[in-house]
């Protein structure tokens, strides 16, 4: 239920017997309560029932809340405020805030079970003091943020690659998730409140910083595992909160973008570039254990395995969610394919392809940072290639040519296209976060920088789409300085060469993860 209106404030609200009495005498007779001797409200249940998505409510700071869809303003001129009552997991929550100030819900801190819920109004001298609390309950969030992170090596993720896989080494591997990834989590949870208050309060920001203290409230929670099922029931949590933090990349960009004037880009990237950074090491961590548990209790209703059986089997070339024996034309082969399929489904025609080199190559890979990495290169490249054909009457697409190099201890590649090329202006900010999107063109610019259009689809629908090998055939300025970012965290490197007028070579090196066990640390 929720109240909206001059509402009755006197001293805490949830000591407040008169507050409660009066929002229950007017949800019960929904009319407006307008005597002399009571505040004017109105009922807004419907209203913010309206505006729910995912399970969440966000109502953005600045403005009076009348002019919401669905409200509208009970008593005029005068101080007003919103109640809102609800129930989450069981629990029943209130929260009352301003007319002007932002609004989340779900929080722990609206928990009437909570040991820390915030006082949210009070008087001061016979003047209305208003107190609100913006963030969850931070003592414990602090107590974990404060301890050492533990990296882990990539030896020790690989290190049950030649056993068949035992409850001690489930209960070994979920020991280090359980304890690791609520730190990891309560650090991150920690960065936004850092971040300026105006910043903090963007819905889309807000939003992110929701999840991720959601993920971290869950996991923290488990106590200590001992047993398999009790573990199972964690990794199927863990799994599931991964899963959530999927899609945070385009809410930043979105609330970056708004907020763009509130930080220098120094800052701003800086702040994107440790979460990206923490956001792979969370889910390399998470995903790992998540795998190893499902290959475990495939091993155990299957007929298990001895070890000398599984040196060729299929089994073998998976370590949770490393592949061993990743072959790289493949995998370049099917990403090709499916940029090729969206080229055609947004132009109406692509370019072709052909992959050369080294082409039986094997690396020791995570299969979907790989395919991130070379989907967003090509959408690049097919993007351009089409794009300078349909201004400059091309007869014909060039085609694409992606060479794979072998290398000592890692795999090359280079994709050359034919699609104009990166002026000398703008080779400077393709790898800026949110670059193309900043532009004041009205168009939907890619990184390479020498892109057009997305006619027809609004910055909302491109930012909901960008989510890696998903996203549009045109990106919104996180593709390159995310896949970079993804090709440097185990060693590797991303560079561009740009012949202005012609077209781009885009060299990726990647270290295979088994030849760099010794040095690298996540």
């Amino acid at each position: 239920s929720a109240l909206y209106g001059d509402l009755p404030f006197g001293i805490a609200a949830q000591n407040s017997n008169s507050l409660h009495a009066a929002l229950d005498h007017f949800w019960n007779s929904r009319s407006a309560l307008s005597t002399a001797d009571e505040p004017r409200a109105c009922d807004v249940t419907l209203a913010l029932q309206s505006l729910i998505t995912n399970n969440q409510l966000v109502i953005a700071s600045g403005g009076g809340k009348y002019s919401l869809p669905g409200f509208y303003d009970p008593s005029f001129g005068v101080e007003k405020s919103l109640f809102v009552r609800y129930r989450f997991r069981g629990v029943q929550h209130e929260v009352i805030v301003k007319d002007d100030e932002a609004l989340a819900i779900p929080m722990k801190a609206h928990s009437l079970a909570s040991a820390f819920r915030p006082t949210h109004s009070a008087w001061n001298n016979g003047n209305r003091r208003h107190i609100s609390k913006s963030h969850y309950d931070e003592t414990v969030v602090y107590k974990y943020a404060s301890q050492k992170i533990r990296p882990v090596s990539l030896g020790q993720l690989l290190k049950y690659r030649r056993l068949p896989l035992s409850a001690e080494n489930i209960l070994d591997s979920v020991s280090y998730s359980q304890a690791e990834l609520p730190v990891r989590l309560a650090k991150r949870v920690i960065s936004f409140h850092r971040l300026p208050f105006i910043v903090g309060t963007n819905p889309h920001i807000a939003r992110v910083y929701s999840q991720y203290y959601e993920a971290f409230d869950r996991l923290h929670a488990f106590p200590s595992i001992t047993e398999l099922d009790a573990e199972w029931g964690f990794t199927r949590a863990l799994e599931r909160q991964t899963q959530l933090l999927v899609d945070v990349i385009p809410a930043i960009s979105q609330g970056f973008l708004e907020c763009k004037q509130y930080m220098p880009s120094e800052e701003r990237t800086s702040f994107i570039n440790e979460l990206i950074r923490s956001r792979i090491g969370l889910r390399v961590i998470g995903e790992q254990h998540v795998a190893l548990s499902y290959q475990f209790r495939n091993e155990q209703r299957a007929a298990r395995p001895t070890p000398a059986s599984r040196g060729d089997s299929v089994d073998d070339v998976w370590v949770g969610a490393i592949h061993t024996r990743l072959l790289p034309a493949r995998m370049l082969e099917q990403c090709a394919q499916m940029v090729q399929n969206m080229c055609e489904m947004h132009y109406t025609t692509s370019p072709g392809y052909y992959i050369d080199g080294d082409v039986d190559e094997t690396i020791s890979y995570i299969p979907s940072h790989f395919e991130y990495i070379t989907c967003e290169l090509l959408k690049n490249a097919f993007r351009a290639t089409v794009e300078l054909s349909n201004r400059s009457n091309r007869s014909a697409h060039p085609p694409i040519q992606i060479t794979i190099t072998k290398g000592e201890g890692y795999v090359g590649v280079r994709i050359r296209d034919q699609g104009g090329g990166i002026s000398k202006s703008n080779m400077r900010n393709v790898f800026e976060y949110s670059w193309s999107s900043m532009q004041e063109s009205g168009e939907s610019a890619d990184d390479s920088g020498s892109g057009s259009s997305m006619a027809g689809m609004s910055m909302q629908t491109n930012l909901a789409l960008q989510q890696g090998i998903g996203g549009p055939i045109a990106g919104l300025g996180f593709g390159l300085p995310m896949a970079r970012l993804y090709a440097e965290y185990f060693g590797g490197s991303l560079d561009i060469v740009s012949m202005e007028g012609y077209g781009c070579d885009v060299f990726l090196k990647l270290r295979s993860i088994e030849g760099s066990v010794e040095e690298k640390q996540i």
